[in-house]
């Protein structure tokens, strides 16, 4: 899938988000198992730093977007600082 399959995972999560910000009606639970499902999973997350770590830092961008603007409550207390964590890393 290389780099155009790391595109298209940043592209699912920036169609959710701007679905939640035009909605609002999109579940947090949602955004876990996407945020779960591509960077939590350390196999998809070392994919997406492989094969395109502007997508990955794109993706963690975001998430965090979604954070600041109140669209997700994530239930893990530490998801600010890995996706924080991430974009540094994808800027390396």
């Amino acid at each position: 899938h290389g780099p155009r399959g790391a595109s298209e995972l940043l592209e699912t999560v920036d169609r959710l988000v701007a679905f939640a910000e035009t909605t609002g009606r999109v579940a947090p639970s949602l955004l876990d198992a996407l945020h779960a499902a591509y960077l939590g999973d350390e196999a998809v997350r070392a994919f997406l730093m492989d094969q395109n770590p502007q997508a990955a830092a794109a993706m963690a961008a975001r998430f965090a977007d979604a954070r600041r603007r109140g669209l997700w409550h994530a239930r893990r207390n530490d998801i600010d600082a890995d996706l924080a964590a991430l974009r540094a890393e994808a800027a390396e």
